[in-house]
């Protein structure tokens, strides 16, 4: 089994017949989310959809029908896994998973779209694929960045990686190809804010580096981290995108407070954490309300930041700990925003 993109267009590069496996829907507790995608073939695996006996199970049903009957494969069909004893697994939910037999056409655009993914991870609306829930109605197609369907789609489904949306009256499968990045603004390129950088690389974030100091930023721009020398780093603040996670790490305690008085004052970002004992919070919350700032505004501001409990000073610590924490955040406002069928549930209708 391989996760790379790169395997997977290895995957459809190939001359076998190719079955491309998701989770459509689930309920309850479940090993991936609605939108994870794996590809089979009679002899290669790309992706997973969780591992475990469901994947097991999964693989060996297509894998039967693709040696030996796939001449009467249905194109499309969603079949239903309670994740109980009776599949040897006690995760206690369910899962409905998707099943599509993909033509050489369809192989064909979806490797286009994954080698793009490969070449420019981050898209705002991301790149999708729509394919269809009865295999007797509607066509499978793909849907690339920023386009008027990729705009519908990430409306739709905010941060999730897809589901089932009825469109132009027929019910399809959406899945989000690429990962959908959160913006993230780090100010301050000391040791901290380096080893932060590096401890979100792997990460679903889109990095923003910020600092005054050009001798800090020595870091090597790549397409998820974004190099940012300001003589007024406060002054960046207008420019986050909304939704935006904020880091305040500077090594001024100045230019820390005009950069949380900037982020506090918009309603719209998605966190804003400042590095900082209990005594520099309050300091600053005293600082802030001389200021006309209302309890609203400071409510905003996170200070300690971190995972509660973890008191290591190293920068790595430090980074291990915000990164579980932003993670945190992430998947809540995710699962807030979230309107992805479950498998008790009516499709969403645009």
């Amino acid at each position: 089994m391989t996760l790379s993109l790169r395997d997977h267009i290895s995957v459809l590069s190939g001359s076998d017949p190719v079955v491309l496996v998701s989770v459509a829907a689930i309920k309850g507790s479940t090993p991936r989310e609605v939108g994870a995608f794996m590809l089979i073939t009679s002899g290669k695996i790309a992706g997973t959809i969780g591992g475990g006996n469901l994947e097991h199970q999964v693989t060996l049903q297509v894998r039967s029908v693709l040696e030996s009957d796939i001449a009467n494969m249905p194109v499309a069909r969603i079949k239903r896994f309670p994740l109980g004893p009776g599949l040897g697994q006690c995760c206690g939910g369910s899962v409905e998973v998707g099943f599509h037999l993909l033509s050489d056409g369809d192989r064909t655009d979806l490797r286009t779209v994954l080698a793009d993914i490969v070449a420019r991870p981050v898209s705002q609306s991301g790149r999708w694929v729509m394919l269809p829930v009865d295999g007797n109605q509607g066509r499978t197609e793909m849907v690339g960045a920023d386009t008027t369907n990729a705009m519908m789609l990430a409306s739709g489904f905010g941060t999730a990686r897809g589901g089932i949306m009825a469109i132009n009256g027929l019910d399809m499968l959406c899945l989000r190809l690429d990962e959908a990045l959160t913006p993230m603004w780090i100010f301050g390129a000391g040791h901290v804010g380096k080893a932060i950088v590096q401890a979100m690389a792997p990460l679903p974030f889109d990095v923003h580096l910020v600092d005054s100091r050009d001798a800090y930023l020595d870091l090597p721009e790549s397409k998820k981290l974004h190099i940012i020398q300001s003589d007024r780093p406060e002054l960046e603040v207008s420019d986050i995108a909304s939704g935006a996670h904020v880091l305040i790490l500077t090594h001024n305690h100045a230019l820390d407070f005009d950069i949380c008085r900037a982020a506090i004052m918009r309603d719209d970002l998605g966190f804003v954490g400042m590095i900082g004992s209990q005594t520099k919070r309050a300091r600053f919350i005293r600082r802030l309300s001389d200021r006309g700032l209302g309890a609203v505004e400071i409510s905003r501001l996170t200070c300690p930041i971190g995972i509660q409990g973890i008191t290591g000073k190293q920068p790595v610590v430090i980074a291990a700990s915000v990164a579980a924490q932003l993670l945190s955040v992430r998947e809540a406002q995710m699962a807030q925003n979230q309107t992805t069928k479950t498998a008790s549930d009516g499709v969403v209708r645009l």
